[in-house]
């Protein structure tokens, strides 16, 4: 591609939202390093050193600037889990992967994992445990099969990712398993940890419904942008710009400008919700307080992707 994506990005994508980052940020990158270097030990030197150059505290404390130290601990590594969890399974081919979706979704409903298992599934476990301290009943259910949906969405990438010859989704297709995959209904549960855990009820409510989905949208295309590069190299369907660029039969250029006009468009939805919060009762202040986290993770997201190596080819590596 002719654009320097990193540097247009901040230029091309509507961003309203506050550019804030934790106070705690340097504490966490000292705590997430050690559990690389401790806890994923087994795992490949190459695989590690990928966990490395994520810098998934900054990623975490851009994101949730206003958590309380352990909460934003856990969800640190739960951030850490979820690029590990998709980096080292989400190529698995066969009956591979759906094997290890069952095992994690055992973890998730309480079962211990054994001494040799993957240190990512001890790592699933340790979160899932940190959030039942901290969370409600209900916000557990509600977590648990938001992260039978993710797994769902990397079964699904997995069946027509990492080979050479794609056959594409359609924008249509795209859309819905993009939702899945990305984890934003994770993330957007995590955002009520800080934010304020809401009731059920107001949950499924179409204005949070639809809050959720932007949200959502938001990050996925924001992230196929920042990885497009990235993501050509390792044969990845389920990104917009691709996506586009097979639908269209345009030039990557054309595509690369639809996708952030698209962007830019879901950040306008966004900011009519946000602006516009119906009476939630005595839940109207906790609903504000859960879009503006939406918008400072959005933020702060676009914000953390200057500062990580995960996109960068080996050869731009200092």
């Amino acid at each position: 591609m002719n654009k320097t994506i990193t540097k247009d990005l901040k230029v091309l994508l509507l961003n309203p939202f506050p550019q804030r980052i934790s106070p705690h940020a340097e504490f966490l990158k000292e705590e997430s390093e050690r559990w690389i270097r401790e806890e994923y030990s087994s795992l490949s030197p190459s695989f590690v050193k990928m966990m490395m150059r994520l810098n998934g505290a900054s990623w975490a404390a851009h994101c949730w600037p206003d958590a309380s130290l352990p909460v934003l601990t856990s969800i640190t590594r739960a951030l850490l889990w979820g690029i590990a969890q998709d980096d080292y399974y989400a190529p698995l081919q066969g009956d591979e992967l759906p094997k290890v979706t069952y095992r994690m979704m055992e973890i998730a409903r309480g079962t211990i994992p054994e001494p040799e298992e993957n240190p990512i599934i001890h790592q699933f476990s340790i979160f899932m445990r940190e959030f039942e301290n901290i969370a409600t009943e209900d916000w557990m259910k509600r977590y648990v099969y938001d992260i039978s949906q993710y797994l769902e969405g990397i079964e699904i990438d997995s069946s027509i990712s990492y080979r050479k010859n794609i056959n594409y989704p359609t924008i249509n297709e795209y859309i819905p398993i993009r939702r899945k995959n990305v984890a934003m209904a994770t993330v957007n549960d995590k955002i009520e940890l800080v934010t304020g855990i809401l009731p059920d009820y107001i949950v499924v409510h179409p204005f949070i419904q639809q809050a959720r989905i932007l949200a959502g949208d938001l990050f996925a295309w924001s992230n196929d942008l920042i990885s497009l590069e990235k993501e050509m190299r390792d044969d990845e369907a389920m990104n917009l710009v691709l996506v586009i660029q097979n639908e269209r039969k345009c030039s990557i250029e054309d595509a690369f400008d639809e996708a952030v006009q698209m962007y830019n468009s879901r950040v306008e939805c966004f900011m009519d919700l946000y602006n516009d919060i119906p009476d939630f009762g005595i839940y109207t202040p906790v609903v504000k307080k859960f879009l503006e986290g939406q918008g400072l993770w959005i933020s702060g997201y676009l914000n953390w992707f200057e500062e990580t190596n995960r996109y960068k080819p080996s050869d731009q590596l200092i």
